[in-house]
């Protein structure tokens, strides 16, 4: 009898696991997808081999990790495929922007370029993306590297939750109206966020600066989608209830000691999810890791690749 209810309670336990990844598997494949724009570093991706794939942070882009990317592939000879998320450089636009409909267009990404597995290198909300991947889609997931952000919601406050949201409306309010060049349009654009005195240097500013460009209609302005990420930031700034999934596979998880975006104190919470994930911090740097110290970066992550 005790070898009967054993034998009932194990098989429970497998039936109500298997029930957890189909819902999630579920979630991510119900979503509309879009297809991401994406840059290839290094020899092209074979068919069921192997590649590692990097997602940027919100108001990013690929263009923010080409020189990363570029060494990253010199020292594995791996292919590295930089992609904008949708509502941000080159990918289309959507009204959806959460972390369900971002790692669905990553897998069907890794689908289309018949990757068998992928090291997925994810900074701030590309982390984000890049855990909800591996939660719901383990096996297209070999490793993953997390860039300075948390599962973990914080009770209060702290940057994302303060300062995007204000650096956002600002971008809003950016009037691009008779702009007819890319320098013009820069120009009123770093007027505005200079007024908001929400970065303390202009060298600071010149990653949204970046967002700037020629639009399809040939006219200039934000390439980011501002209007769908403000309406959607509730998504951005929370981490989605994964139903009790974890992830197995090998994780670094790689935070700037001067960034509040990953408390030491998480990492609890964070191998709940994740049960063999590392934390690491890089001193001496903020949230931007992989830009304001690249040496240091690409040091961690290239002993963890190793």
């Amino acid at each position: 009898m005790i070898v009967l209810c054993t034998i009932r309670r194990i098989i429970h336990q497998h039936c109500r696991e298997l029930k957890n990844v189909c819902w999630a598997i579920k979630v991510v494949r119900s979503q509309s997808t879009v297809n991401l724009s994406h840059k290839i570093h290094g020899p092209n991706p074979t068919p069921n081999g192997e590649a590692i794939v990097v997602l940027h942070g919100l108001l990013g882009s690929k263009r923010n990790w080409q020189s990363m990317c570029g060494k990253i592939t010199a020292h594995t000879n791996k292919s590295v495929i930089v992609v904008d998320a949708r509502n941000h450089g080159d990918s289309p636009h959507s009204d959806d922007h959460d972390y369900f409909s971002l790692a669905a267009d990553v897998s069907q990404l890794i689908s289309k370029l018949s990757i068998k597995k992928s090291t997925v290198i994810g900074h701030s909300m590309g982390g984000r993306t890049g855990m909800v991947l591996a939660l719901t889609e383990p096996s297209k997931v070999a490793r993953l590297i997390v860039v300075d952000i948390s599962p973990i919601i914080p009770t209060s406050g702290g940057r994302l939750l303060d300062f995007f949201p204000k650096l956002i409306n600002v971008m809003i309010s950016v009037d691009f109206n008779g702009m007819d060049t890319l320098e013009k349009a820069m120009n009123a654009a770093k007027t505005k966020i200079a007024e908001s005195q929400l970065f303390s240097s202009e060298d600071s500013m010149y990653f949204i600066l970046m967002n700037v460009g020629k639009l399809p209609d040939n006219s200039f302005g934000w390439k980011c989608n501002v209007k769908a990420l403000k309406n959607n930031f509730v998504h951005i700034a929370s981490f989605p209830n994964m139903g009790g999934k974890t992830y197995d596979g090998p994780t670094l998880f790689i935070g700037g000691k001067l960034s509040d975006f990953i408390p030491p104190g998480d990492i609890t919470g964070i191998q709940k999810l994740f049960p063999k994930a590392n934390l690491v911090y890089i001193e001496g740097v903020g949230h931007n890791v992989h830009a304001e110290d690249p040496t240091a970066f690409f040091n961690v992550v290239a002993k963890f690749l190793s």
